[in-house]
């Protein structure tokens, strides 16, 4: 396994990947099993309808198939929960192609090998497109099993054409990645820009049907390509060959750019450009405030991820505000929305009151506070956790940092405290966004609703990097401690929903932090709860806990 570059790099993700394919299993056994109550609703089936068909394309269902297991799965899995999970593995991935060798400084030593730089790139993502392979795989060997069993009656062309369109959507935005970071070397913005198109390109498709200015943006979409004829129920299609021709695209574009990329420069690709900017640093260095400390120069770090996350989460938020006033004009279709939808399978979703759905705060909760928004801050959360702490230990910068006359104890606060304002500033780049949309589209949010479900989004994000840092301070390493805190997330979302409808999980519910954010009433509607106690508890607890491992801990090991 660890004599080509292919095959070692399967060898260092299999940990990872392995915690992804148990959160996937987990994920579809949920998802299979809602779809029979969805099935057999009657109220359901009067709801598809009566509901317009534009804005039944906003939660991405056909009225014609929805009811069908081709037509639910296509809705419910491959374009929305589907999407999200192999963009994320498949952009985390792509980012490591080559800018998080190069920021590690372990690239040179993989240059000095005798192997082509093109070779170094095309193995590295040989390497990543089989490892995608495997989570897409995961989700329709599920789907395979399940068809006999739950009656799903699903075309296996149709299982197969769209996991490979997921797969392909999945190495286009890893080429997104690829490319950035081949031509920045910051495996940051490499994930931050990738990441934050993969969201705008989502909303864009999603909303085209309500905005016909979007519908010009709309078409070259990789989301549009990939569901391009539903796949799950007419099998391949053109969009098929328009993923392949993008990732194509961008892995071309970053083995050429790699291949004239000087490591010891920042855009050497530009040799004009480098010079203008070593002069601008040499007459007025930059950020050296921040510099000048751990904590400073973790925020420094992070500068342009954060941005990035908070615009795409906030763009997504502007768009949910702006579908409202459709919404809102057909109330006779939106409270059939209310009754179609079982409240079992609302709650699934965090939605206990189904009666807040047809109100502004609970429609807009339900994308940014109940489902994208966690999803983002979540992300955000753990990788800032691997790329502050677990990484620089893996890679060696630990060491350099602890020269310092710092104590150790005191460098994991500042590194902790950075990542926590970091998190807090995306809590208040979305409150921002919602007092905006508050005053534009007349939603009538107060100001106190507002600040409780932004300080609560910021605590869940707080609360998995306190159960991420303790996870690395026992396990050790990026890809264990990633894995099992996503896992853990996955794990505590769906004892969340289930145990909202389970009778016999109802009293574990009260144990997931998602229960402690959303509770039975959606934050838009609440404020500052106690569950919100809970988040910062665990939060603490973690940090303190993997601070002291960390005193004691030895780096060698």
């Amino acid at each position: 396994m660890l004599r080509n570059i292919f095959t070692k790099d399967l060898w260092d993700r299999r940990r990872a990947t392995m915690w992804w394919v148990i959160g996937i299993v987990m994920m579809m056994a949920w998802i299979i099993a809602v779809y029979p109550i969805i099935r057999d609703s009657d109220a359901m089936s009067q709801f598809l309808t009566d509901f317009p068909p534009e804005l039944l394309a906003l939660f991405g269902m056909d009225p014609d198939t929805f009811l069908t297991a081709a037509g639910f799965f296509q809705a419910q899995l491959f374009s929305f929960i589907g999407p999200i999970v192999i963009v994320g593995f498949a952009v985390s991935a792509g980012v490591a192609v080559t800018a998080r060798e190069e920021r590690a400084k372990t690239m040179d030593l993989l240059l000095s090998v005798p192997v082509s730089r093109s070779s170094i790139v095309l193995q590295k993502a040989a390497s990543l497109a089989v490892l995608a392979v495997v989570i897409v795989a995961t989700m329709a060997v599920c789907l395979v099993v399940a068809n006999p069993v739950v009656g799903l009656g699903l075309p296996i062309e149709g299982v197969i054409a769209v996991t490979s369109g997921l797969w392909l959507l999945g190495l286009v935005f890893a080429g997104v990645a690829m490319v950035i970071g081949a031509f920045t070397g910051s495996p940051t913005i490499a994930g931050g820009i990738a990441a934050t198109l993969a969201i705008v390109a989502w909303f864009v498709n999603a909303f085209a049907s309500i905005f016909t200015w979007l519908e010009i943006p709309a078409k070259v979409s990789p989301f549009t390509w990939y569901l391009h004829g539903l796949p799950l129920i007419n099998g391949f299609s053109s969009g098929h060959l328009w993923l392949i021709g993008a990732a194509l695209g961008a892995l071309a574009g970053t083995v050429i750019l790699f291949k004239r990329r000087n490591i010891g420069f920042e855009r050497s690709f530009l040799p004009s450009f480098r010079k203008r900017t070593e002069t601008v640093k040499r007459t007025r260095p930059r950020a050296t405030a921040l510099l000048g400390s751990v904590y400073g120069k973790s925020l420094w770090d992070r500068r342009v991820t954060v941005w990035l996350w908070a615009a795409g989460v906030s763009t997504m938020s502007l768009l949910t505000f702006a579908a409202w006033p459709s919404l809102a004009r057909d109330s006779q279709a939106l409270q059939g929305l209310v009754d179609a939808f079982p409240k079992e399978i609302l709650a699934m979703f965090g939605l206990t009151d189904p009666t807040a759905l047809a109100t502004p705060e609970g429609f807009v909760s339900s994308r940014t506070y109940g489902s994208v928004g966690p999803i983002v801050m979540i992300v955000f959360a753990i990788t800032a956790m691997a790329s502050l702490i677990a990484k620089e230990e893996s890679t060696g910068i630990m060491d350099l940092v602890l020269s310092n006359p710092k104590r150790r104890r005191a460098v994991f606060r500042s590194k902790s405290t950075a990542a926590w304002t970091l998190m807090g500033l995306i809590g208040l780049f979305l409150f921002a966004v919602a007092a905006i949309g508050n005053e534009v589209w007349n939603t009538g949010f107060s100001l106190y609703h507002m600040v409780g479900a932004n300080l609560g989004l910021a605590l869940l994000g707080l609360c998995f990097w306190g159960i991420a840092v303790a996870v690395w301070a026992v396990r050790g390493g990026s890809g264990a401690a990633v894995g099992v805190t996503a896992a853990i997330a996955v794990g505590m979302y769906f004892l969340n929903g289930l145990g909202a409808i389970v009778d016999v999980l109802s009293p574990f519910r009260y144990l997931s932090p998602f229960y402690w954010y959303l509770g039975d009433v959606v934050p838009l509607s609440k404020g500052v709860t106690f569950g919100y106690l809970a988040l910062a508890a665990v939060a603490l607890a973690g940090t303190t806990f993997a601070a002291s491992r960390f005193t004691h801990r030895d780096l060698a090991v």
